[in-house]
């Protein structure tokens, strides 16, 4: 129980003693009366004593309550849970209903002549207060969401949690939403009564903390920032709900200042959030708008470009769409690419902040965009570019009231073309190998990405294997344990080899001794065991259970569409794993239908290796032998050559490069420290950011920090500047404006558990119901007004008689 003002009551209660004294002090006198029949008039006496007693106890009662009454309600009682306070109410209710029953029964009961009209007015009275005490019971059974009550200006701890996603950057006449929730949430500061516990929480992914005092929390408030790593709402509801049963204040309230988007609240446990508030029912829980009901927007979806690294010669494709929130309208969109600076010298930092090139090779488009659609949008750039890395952007001209999804960036790295070395022995044609890695069409434009040398087997040693990114080797013969050891070397210092095995490896039906030495055990994941064919009534083929590796990626959507059955293997290798695959990461990539391996790669030192047990060389009737030992590319055989190409990219590792990713992934850039820099400084979209270390380890460099959208840019020396880089896009998702549904919010907070507010207004009144609640005061006036009555009627009443 919480009272406003305690002294009062203490007063009050003093006050009781003076209808007591006055009772006692204005006892009526005996008077003496001369009177012969004295038996009557002492029977008359007892009689008339004993119902006058009755009733000035009776009226010493209603005057003392009357003093009691004023005194609480000037003190302003309240307490802290709303049930309880109804509970008390409707003891209240009955209580003065009692003493009208009681004066009714004297009215009715006590008097020879009754007063009619006395009696009817107390039974309507008592009538009233038995309705308004029935409503008041069944309001109370019906109650689900107790709030806080008690005293206005008791401490309390309070946690406000901030949006600060991306979409609260959403602005109508230069005022952002999340201008409008900073200034909203310095308001509540300031509400909150002192020696509060403050807490001010954001969708940053920040650990949540009590501030010094309100000065230091409103100071929070002010400094918070667009997070475009933003956590979802529920998430930091379960930090922020923590906090508060951490804090001894008995008054705990939450405030949500959001846009009320969607993808706010679609994500986190949810239903963690739901069963906390559920258990901590004092918690009262506000969710404020401070979004635009029927925003206006545009938005660039994702960027897909037709290749991330490219040779000088090729052109450069970039398709995307364009989505309208709002009425059709048309824009233009504006394709960039950075030209080299023509010093060489940026990025740079100058005057505290870092200056990029500033001069673009550009392409214009006007495109009619339509409503609540996707409009798709195609540029294409012919080239020639330099070599080197080149950043780009694509951005919709005009204003809109979201300006982080009006601009998409991207990253190419022009380079020569990748020297792969083809190995193959006399009875072997590499044609398909190398018409797969570099088409005579893409080689007559100057637009193939590998550069084929194709060797003889016998001719390797003739061959500088460090001049080559990478080293294929189509079914070989055996090989000399001086060429395995040369392979190996290779590997470890970098080199991509990607071996092929098929019939030549055989003598007599058994592998022959130099595939099972140590060198070549470890460089083909194991130890080659037998030749297996297959069986007449049962299908061999490919097979894939997990699509996780690199090499697969054309497969994930589409994994149950890839005919791999109707391309049949008839024979193959049966490699058992060696002890290596500890210390030598190890992973079989493809199975066949049998279970066994058919791809395996293994990382070797800072190099790759990928070994296939089956041949891809193979014709359908090769010389000297009844039958193929695969049909892997025979007919419509799309799936072995985009799992070869994929091999390729893999063992010469450009699939290792990540020029283009989303905020708060990490960028991986392949980087042979042969001939690039060990290390470089790293120039993010923040201007005033000085720029940070990066070290290339294991021929890789790594960058973790992608926490703005925008182009990161890499600067080293090795001989002479060297640039390298990478962009960071927003994942579309994170711009929808979508508004949630008010269901929708009641599925994270609860039904009836929260209270919704636009204005201040309407916060201080719900504020004020859920802090103080319906105070006693009220009720008491009311209950002061009642007994005042019947203490004057029955007063009147009795002195009358």
């Amino acid at each position: 129980m919480f009272w406003a003002n305690p002294m009062v009551l203490g007063i009050g209660t003093m006050l009781l003693s003076v209808p007591i004294i006055l009772h006692f002090m204005m006892q009526p006198k005996p008077k003496v009366f001369a009177f012969p029949a004295l038996k009557f008039v002492r029977e008359h006496e007892v009689t008339n004593r004993s119902r006058m007693r009755l009733r000035h106890l009776l009226l010493l009662i209603l005057r003392c309550l009357l003093i009691l009454l004023m005194a609480a309600a000037l003190a302003g009682p309240s307490v802290a849970s709303r049930q309880f306070g109804q509970w008390l109410i409707l003891g209240g209710i009955g209580f003065t209903s009692l003493i009208v029953a009681v004066a009714l029964a004297a009215a009715y009961f006590g008097a020879r002549n009754r007063n009619w009209f006395l009696i009817t007015l107390l039974a309507l009275l008592l009538m009233g207060q038995l309705i308004y005490g029935s409503y008041c019971a069944i309001q109370l059974m019906s109650d689900k969401s107790p709030q806080l009550l008690g005293d206005s200006q008791a401490p309390v701890a309070a946690v406000i949690l901030i949006d600060t996603s991306p979409r609260m950057d959403y602005q109508v006449g230069g005022i952002k939403n999340l201008d409008k929730a900073r200034e909203m949430g310095t308001w509540l500061a300031e509400q909150l009564p002192s020696a509060s516990d403050v807490c001010v929480l954001a969708t940053d992914g920040d650990q949540p903390f009590y501030s010094v005092d309100i000065s230091a929390a409103k100071e929070r408030i002010k400094t918070l920032e667009t997070s475009y790593q933003s956590s979802f709402i529920p998430e930091a509801l379960n930090l922020g709900i923590k906090l508060l049963n951490e804090s001894e204040q008995e008054r705990k309230e939450l405030y949500v200042i959001t846009d009320l988007t969607r993808r706010g609240w679609t994500g986190g446990e949810t239903g963690t959030v739901l069963k906390q508030l559920k258990e901590n029912e004092d918690i009262a829980a506000f969710v404020i708008d401070v979004g635009v009901k029927n925003p206006k927007n545009f938005s660039i979806g994702n960027l897909e470009l037709s290749e991330e690294t490219i040779t000088s010669s090729s052109p450069i494709e970039i398709n995307t769409a364009i989505s309208r929130r709002g009425g059709a309208a048309q824009r233009n969109v504006i394709l960039k690419i950075e030209k080299p600076d023509e010093q060489g010298v940026r990025p740079m930092m100058r005057d505290g902040k870092v200056l990029v090139p500033d001069k673009y090779w550009e392409i214009n488009q006007q495109v009619d965009i339509r409503a609540e659609t996707q409009t798709p949008i195609r540029f294409q750039y012919p080239g020639p570019l330099p070599q080197g890395v080149h950043h780009g952007t694509l951005e919709i001209i005009g204003e809109d009231g979201l300006a982080d999804d009006n601009k998409r960036y991207f990253t190419i790295n022009v380079r020569p073309e990748w020297d792969v070395l083809v190995v193959h022995p006399d009875n072997v044609n590499p044609a398909n190998l190398v018409d797969l890695l570099a088409p005579f069409r893409e080689q007559e434009k100057g637009t193939a990405i590998y550069h084929c040398t194709v060797a003889k087997q016998n001719e390797i040693s003739r061959y500088k294997l460090e001049d080559f990114q990478a080293v294929f080797v189509l079914d070989p013969t055996p090989i000399s344990e001086g060429v395995w050891q040369d392979l190996d070397q290779y590997v470890e210092q970098g080199g991509g080899l990607a071996i092929f095995l098929g019939y030549n490896a055989a003598i007599q039906g058994s592998v022959d001794p130099s595939f099972t030495t140590e060198t070549a055990k470890k460089l083909l994941t194991g130890e080659i065991i037998r030749q297996w064919r297959r069986k007449p009534d049962n299908p061999l083929y490919l097979s894939v259970d997990n699509f996780s590796n690199p090499i697969l990626e054309p497969f994930r959507e589409r994994e149950e569409a890839v005919p791999w059955n109707d391309h049949p293997v008839l024979n193959h290798w049966e490699i058992k794993p060696d002890g290596l695959s500890a210390e030598l990461p190890t992973e079989t990539i493809v199975r066949y239908s049998t279970g066994l391996p058919a791809v395996i790669s293994r990382s070797i030192g800072k190099g790759r290796v990928v070994v296939m047990t089956t041949p891809i060389t193979d014709p359908p009737r090769p010389a000297g032998r009844k039958l193929p030992w695969n049909y892997l590319f025979t007919g419509y055989c799309w799936p072995a050559w985009k799992l070869v190409g994929k091999i390729s990219e893999y063992v010469t590792q450009s699939s290792n490069e990540n020029l283009n990713i989303d905020i708060g992934q990490t960028a991986t850039l392949r980087n042979d420290v042969r001939q690039l820099p060990d290390s470089y400084r790293v120039f993010t979209p923040r201007t005033e950011q000085s720029p940070t270390k990066v070290v290339s380890i294991d021929n890789s460099v790594k960058y973790r920090f992608t926490n703005t959208p925008g182009q990161y840019r890499l600067k080293g020396q090795r001989g002479k500047t060297m640039l390298r880089g990478f962009s960071v896009n927003l994942d579309p998702v994170e711009t929808d404006l979508t508004r949630i549904e008010t269901d929708e919010v009641d599925e994270v907070l609860g039904f009836e558990r929260y209270q919704l507010a636009r204005e201040q207004n309407q916060i201080q009144r719900q504020q004020g119901t859920a802090r103080v609640g319906q105070e006693f005061f009220p009720i008491l006036l009311i209950m002061l007004a009642i007994t005042l009555a019947v203490e004057q009627l029955m007063s009147n009443r009795f002195y009358s008689n």
